[in-house]
C-alpha cells in the first residue's frame, strides 16, 4: 500500500473532519489502543462494583484463575497470579536463582532481564539472534555452562517483533535442564502459545500479561504457566499475600468475560500492523520487519537517535532501540489505530527528507 493510499483510508475513518493532530502521540510501549477508552473505563467500574475496597481478596483470584484455565486450555493449579509480568519475573528470579548465577538470555529481549540480573548481582549472558532474527538452539545450548541457573527468551521477541519457530524452543527445553523462561507477552498477536506444553514439562515456565492484548497497562496483572508441582511451590512459598488488588483482579475477570470485544481488537490490530509495515516500506530509507507482536521494528538510514528527536519534535513517542543483529539504526512502534499510525507516518515522512 502507498502512503497515500494510507492516508485515504485514514481520512474515510471520519470524513467529515480533517485531519489534525491531538497532543502527543504516544506510541512507545505497545499498549493496546485498540480497545475503546469508554469501555475499559467501564470495565473498571463494574469491577469496582463487583469488590469490597475493605476487604482483602477473597476468592477472586480462583474466578481468575478458573477463567483463565478455561481460555488458555490448562489446569488452574498451573497459574501463578501477580501484580503484572515484572512481577512475576522478580518473583522467579528471586526464587530460583542465588547471586552468583548465571541467566543466558536469547538478544536482543526484554530490558527488564538484564535489569533484575543486575539488581540480583546474577551473571548476565546475552547469545545473539542469528540472520533474520532467527533463534539458533544450538547457539543457546552451547552458551550453558554449569553456572547457568536459566535461559530467558521472548516469543513473540520484544524488540524484533519476530515469533520463534516452536521446534528451535522445545529443541531448547529438551536441551537444557534447568528452568527455561518463555516470555509470551505478546502471544495474543502470535501464531501460537506453549501453553499446552507446560503441564507435563518440568522447565518450562510461560510469562504472560494483561497489559497488552487485554488492555490493563494500568491494572498491574500478569501471571506464570507451568506445570502444577511449581506452581504450588511459587504460589504457597515465595509469591507475597495478597499480591494483586480486588479491583483489578476483577478487571481481569472482566476482561475474561469480555473475550469477544478483546479478539475483535487483537483481529484489528493485526490488519493495521500489516497496513502500517506496509506503508513504512513505501518510504524512503526505512525498512519494517514482520511482527507478531503489537509493535513494529524498522530501520532507517539516518541515524536512530536523529530520526528519534525528529519524531519527538512532531509529538510522535516511538522507542528508541539502535543495534539488532544486522541493522544498526531501529526503532519501535506501537501499532495504532490508523488516524494515530498517521500522524505517526506524516512525522516520520517529514523526519526523514
Amino acid at each position: 500500500m502507498s502512503l497515500e493510499g494510507f492516508y485515504r483510508d485514514s481520512e474515510r475513518v471520519n470524513p467529515d473532519k480533517p485531519y489534525e493532530a491531538d497532543g502527543v502521540v504516544k506510541l512507545d510501549v505497545n499498549e493496546n489502543l485498540f480497545l475503546p477508552k469508554k469501555f475499559m473505563q467501564k470495565v473498571i467500574v463494574e469491577a469496582a462494583r463487583s469488590c469490597d475496597p475493605r476487604l482483602y481478596p477473597q476468592e477472586e483470584t480462583s474466578i481468575l484463575k478458573m477463567a483463565l484455565a478455561g481460555v488458555l486450555a490448562v489446569q488452574p493449579g498451573q497459574l501463578v497470579v501477580a501484580s503484572g509480568g515484572d512481577q512475576v519475573i522478580e518473583l522467579l528470579v528471586s526464587s530460583m536463582l542465588r547471586e552468583g548465577d548465571e541467566v543466558v538470555a536469547v538478544s536482543p529481549t526484554f530490558s527488564m532481564y538484564p535489569r533484575f540480573a543486575a539488581i540480583r548481582r546474577l551473571r548476565y549472558r546475552p547469545v545473539e539472534l542469528g540472520p533474520g532474527f532467527a533463534l539458533d538452539p544450538a547457539k543457546v545450548l552451547d552458551a550453558v555452562t554449569p553456572e547457568t541457573g536459566m535461559i530467558v527468551l521472548c516469543s513473540p521477541n520484544n524488540p524484533t517483533g519476530n515469533q520463534f519457530k516452536m521446534e528451535a524452543v522445545l529443541e531448547l527445553l529438551e536441551g537444557f535442564s534447568g528452568p527455561v523462561l518463555v516470555d509470551e507477552a505478546y502471544a495474543e498477536y502470535g501464531e501460537y502459545s506453549l501453553a499446552g506444553e507446560a503441564a507435563e514439562r518440568e522447565n518450562l515456565i510461560l510469562l504472560r500479561t494483561f497489559s497488552k492484548a487485554y488492555g490493563l497497562a494500568g491494572m498491574r496483572l500478569g501471571y506464570a504457566v507451568t506445570n502444577t508441582r511449581l506452581a504450588q511451590v511459587l504460589n504457597e512459598r515465595y509469591l507475597p499475600p495478597f499480591p494483586v488488588s480486588s479491583l483489578t483482579l476483577w478487571a481481569g475477570i472482566s476482561m475474561l468475560r469480555n473475550r469477544d470485544k478483546v479478539e475483535a481488537a487483537v483481529r484489528e490490530a493485526k490488519m493495521d500492523r500489516r497496513r502500517l509495515i506496509e506503508a513504512l516500506n513505501g518510504l524512503p530509507g526505512v525498512q519494517a520487519f514482520p511482527s507478531a507482536t503489537n509493535f513494529v521494528l524498522f530501520n532507517t538510514e539516518k541515524p536512530y537517535m536523529e530520526v528519534y528527536d525528529g519524531l519527538t519534535r512532531h509529538g510522535v513517542l516511538v522507542r528508541s532501540i539502535g543495534e539488532v543483529p544486522g541493522y544498526h539504526d531501529c526503532l519501535r512502534v506501537t501499532v495504532a489505530p490508523i488516524k494515530k499510525a498517521t500522524e505517526f507516518l506524516r512525522a516520520l515522512e517529514e523526519v526523514i527528507k
